[in-house]
């Protein structure tokens, strides 16, 4: 052998020790991971927001929150937590207040959902439930889920409820029946 191919061999030897040593290596690099397709992310976030949506039954809902998700492609918002001031248009008068831990809000629908811990107060009576559907354009509210209803002369329990906007055509279902209370005649007297 001369010495051209001594030190080629040489040459070939010390590359692959080296690549060898490369790929060994304890800590390799790793690829980066792909992007997580399909990934429903939300187009704002916001944090402490006021805004008030207007129903076709001369109602306006004053929605606070602390947290929230607009995902305006789905026409949805996600709100954590949720107090609502619902006003009467005709008068300017708070009708009553709404509050849950976590609600969505379908604007195409002007349908709001409300879980947990939901509580609607008025200056007549309370009610709490777990889960409240809230229909603007149909002018019809449905909660359930441990209601509970009180009033400075009256004390009531039920599995769901449900009533106009207005709270006056309230209607409690139980699991032997269904009662309904008329609150528009109550306060006449």
């Amino acid at each position: 052998m001369d010495r051209k191919s001594i030190f080629l061999a040489l040459f070939i030897f010390i590359i692959i020790i080296f690549s060898l040593y490369f790929t060994l290596e304890e800590n390799p690099i790793a690829p980066p991971e792909p992007p997580v397709e399909n990934e429903e992310l939300p187009e704002e976030e916001l944090e402490d927001v006021n805004f008030s949506i207007f129903n076709n039954q001369q109602q306006e809902l004053q929605l606070e929150s602390e947290l929230l998700k607009n995902f305006k492609e789905d026409q949805r918002m996600e709100l954590r937590p949720l107090k609502a001031d619902v006003y009467s248009l005709n008068s300017d008068q708070l009708l009553y207040t709404l509050k849950g831990d976590f609600a969505v809000y379908y604007s195409n629908d002007q349908y709001l959902e409300i879980r947990g811990n939901v509580l609607i107060e008025s200056d007549r009576y309370q009610i709490e439930a777990e889960e409240l559907d809230y229909y603007l354009n149909r002018n019809y509210l449905e909660g359930r889920g441990s209601v509970k209803i009180t009033g400075s002369e009256f004390n009531s329990r039920a599995a769901s409820f449900n009533s106009d906007l207005d709270l006056r055509n309230l209607k409690l279902k139980g699991d032997n029946g269904q009662a309904a209370v008329d609150f528009g005649e109550l306060s006449e007297d």
